[in-house]
């Protein structure tokens, strides 16, 4: 192939790659952003803190039954979030980059990245079971004011990370 056919060939592999980045083509870089999956994290965190808040000075184990439908309504609610959230598709993309580095900024936890699930549904995930670990050592032994504030700081990052996400998405 001489110099002349060469230039000719790449001068059509650049005019083919304008042609396909001007076509409108959209590269979709974080799943479709959900409202009710935003409103879910809303109304959960409410409801999260509201639950916290009646254990913040400690509980007792044999008080645990006016807290336990509470608990379990709550994780349902939760976990039910988490599969909404989860469900959308994942692609492969540097939004979550953009979202650590906004949640740095704040000296929040990274969210966790794995490509396929996205970051929101692993943090919902853990609120969960945050809160599943919690109703476990109430109905046990009760809980005392500093693992009331042990809990709800966890639950505070995961909730932030999740809202952080869902509401970038937004934009």
């Amino acid at each position: 192939m001489n110099a002349i056919n060469r230039i000719a060939l790449l001068g059509r592999i650049l005019i083919l790659t304008i042609a396909f980045a001007t076509t409108g083509c959209a590269i979709q870089l974080a799943p479709p952003y959900d409202k009710v999956v935003a409103d879910g994290l809303t109304q959960v965190n409410t409801e999260s803190m509201t639950l916290l808040a009646t254990v913040s000075s400690g509980s007792k184990a044999d008080t645990f039954s006016a807290r336990e439908e509470k608990y379990n309504t709550l994780i349902g609610k939760i976990e039910a979030l988490a599969l909404q959230a989860g469900a959308r598709p994942m692609p492969k993309n540097k939004v979550t980059d953009a979202m650590n580095r906004a949640l740095d900024k704040r000296s929040s936890q990274p969210l966790l990245d794995d490509d396929f699930t996205p970051p929101s549904a692993h943090a919902i995930k853990k609120v969960a079971n945050a809160f599943i670990k919690m109703r476990d050592t109430d109905r046990k032994q009760g809980i005392t004011a500093t693992e009331a504030q042990a809990f709800k700081g966890q639950i505070n990052i995961y909730l932030d990370q999740a809202t952080t996400y869902e509401n970038f998405l937004q934009r």
